[in-house]
């Protein structure tokens, strides 16, 4: 029986990936004005392949949280033919990208919907994120769910990153659950539903994106389109 039920924060409940396009979108005026078409495009395919390249480092151990900002940030001014700027002019740049992201954070609409279902079943509820605890903190508080989520199992805190089965151990430790009581729901496949399977707890991946997933590999994995149909599967 499940007791517990905790989530994956950027992409699963937060729309991360809209808030940081929209803060690209006015970067990219900055850096080159009426930038359009292909070249748009594939500014933010390069974008997104430079996050995932430098955060998996960080998440690794390699660099620090300030580094890969910086490598993000030269990265994308180097594909897009800038000089090469100092570490300082780079902590400056991103700063302002953060400020335009941070002004464009909202929740999926079928978030505070899930949780109220939730909550009144009587699950108890948090998050393990793949962060800084403080940076993740602050989304939750922003948004307005904080109190609604109150463990908050953050890799920069535990020392190990999804899906390495150490982070969901130290959730379900602090929860007081063992993990098949605990269910984890998560947008990405791997990292999140079916690392917290391996690691015992019911992984349940929301695949928002919808379509077609038959023959995916995923026949061992609860998926859900939307978080309205997480509480009927529970």
């Amino acid at each position: 029986m499940i007791e517990a039920v905790l989530f994956d924060l950027d992409d699963t409940l937060l729309d991360h990936d809209g808030a940081s396009l929209a803060a690209l979108e006015a970067a990219l005026e900055r850096e080159h004005p009426g930038i359009e078409g292909d070249r748009h495009r594939a500014a933010v395919v390069e974008w997104r392949r430079l996050e995932e390249l430098h955060y998996r480092s960080y998440l690794d151990g390699e660099i620090d949280v300030g580094e890969q900002r910086r490598r993000r940030a030269g990265g994308l001014l180097e594909w897009l033919g800038k000089p090469s700027r100092p570490a300082t002019d780079l902590d400056a740049w991103y700063e302002e990208f953060l400020a335009g992201y941070r002004g464009h954070w909202s929740l999926f609409e079928d978030v505070e919907p899930a949780l109220d279902g939730l909550e009144r079943a009587g699950y108890a509820l948090g998050v393990i994120t793949n962060a800084e605890g403080e940076a993740q903190r602050l989304k939750l508080a922003a948004m307005g769910i904080e109190r609604r989520l109150p463990l908050v199992v953050a890799s920069a805190e535990v020392g190990v990153a999804k899906p390495d089965a150490g982070i969901f151990a130290a959730a379900c430790d602090r929860l007081g659950c063992p993990p098949e009581r605990v269910a984890y729901v998560g947008d990405r496949l791997e990292t999140d539903a079916r690392g917290a399977s391996e690691a015992g707890l019911r992984g349940i991946w929301l695949f928002r994106e919808g379509g077609d997933i038959q023959g995916s590999g995923t026949s061992d994995i609860a998926t859900i389109a939307t978080l309205h149909e997480l509480l009927p599967l529970l």
